[in-house]
């Protein structure tokens, strides 16, 4: 494989390497280092369908299932991350699986409304956008790095407050979707997660950890409050120091870190331009921990 370095804060491209194929444990590792250090990797060319993609996912951990059945495509656990059906027709901007969609243009993390939220997503691009087309990209925000350059006030007002996540809440965003059932909800019901999560796999740095597509607002505060501090971090973390935005080239496949990178999509023209996209993701296997977890304050 050949590595090339996409930003100083984040980010590799790999060419000639084929993740379709059978993985050597060498170069499992190779990424898994990569992922770690870099939290977003982009493979070019590739040529994939659910299940291969689902097999080069397990190289990184067991795969999430989806909520909803029916925005899958094929498989459970490959999830349609599209404006097009699995047979292929291009849905109309009011179509439920396309307001879901459009509710990705919110920065967020994947599954947060889980107690274990994901660790790694992998987003294979069938069909993208063309060229003089507006919008269309995924844009990615580093955690690591907008905690680091908070400024101390803000650093200890964050400290002990959470957010709740919760997927039917997606509901109060996008009043298109329709309820969950008794059973979706059941088997996902409502998770608070610290907003400054301690990574022990990274030396305890922190990070900051919320989401704007379940909920806008921050709990530990007022109502009031917390959504007037969800407001600044949301504009505080588009900076374009901690971003950096993959623009889309068909064959993609793009891998990133969920437990330090904000993600979004550009929004585009949902009715005139056809986004046909699949994603498998990598269960978490550990809790979100915070200044306050247990397991960090007996380190102390």
């Amino acid at each position: 494989m050949e590595i090339t370095v996409l930003s100083d804060n984040f980010g590799v491209e790999i060419t000639k390497f084929d993740c379709s194929q059978n993985i050597q444990l060498n170069d499992i590792k190779t990424l898994k280092d990569l992922i770690q250090s870099k939290h977003f990797i982009c493979f070019k060319n590739q040529n994939l369908d659910g299940n291969s993609l689902a097999n080069f996912t397990k190289n990184f951990g067991d795969l999430e299932a989806y909520p909803e059945k029916d925005k899958t495509k094929g498989k459970i656990e490959i999830f349609n991350v599209s404006n097009v059906s699995e047979k292929g027709e291009h849905l109309s901007p009011d179509d439920q699986r396309v307001i879901l969609q459009k509710n990705n243009s919110r920065w967020h993390t994947d599954s947060s409304y889980r107690y274990f939220p994901a660790s790694f997503s992998i987003l294979y691009g069938q069909e993208t956008l063309p060229n003089e087309a507006a919008g269309g990209q995924t844009e990615f925000s580093n955690m690591l790095i907008a905690y680091e350059d908070l400024p101390e006030d803000k650093k200890e007002l964050l400290e002990p407050l959470h957010q709740v996540h919760s997927y039917n809440d997606i509901r109060r965003l996008e009043p298109g979707l329709p309820e969950l059932t008794y059973e979706e909800k059941s088997n996902f019901p409502p998770v608070t997660h610290p907003v400054v999560r301690v990574h022990p796999d990274r030396n305890y740095k922190k990070s900051l950890y919320f989401t704007s597509n379940t909920s806008l607002e921050i709990g530990g505060m007022s109502l009031e409050e917390g959504k007037k501090l969800h407001s600044w971090l949301v504009q505080y973390i588009s900076q374009d120091q901690f971003c950096y935005k993959h623009y889309w080239e068909k064959n993609d496949l793009i891998m990133w870190d969920n437990r330090v990178l904000l993600h979004r999509v550009i929004p585009y023209n949902y009715a005139k331009y056809r986004r046909a996209m699949i994603r498998g993701t990598v269960e978490g296997t550990v809790p979100v921990l915070g200044p306050f977890s247990n397991q960090i304050r007996m380190r102390l």
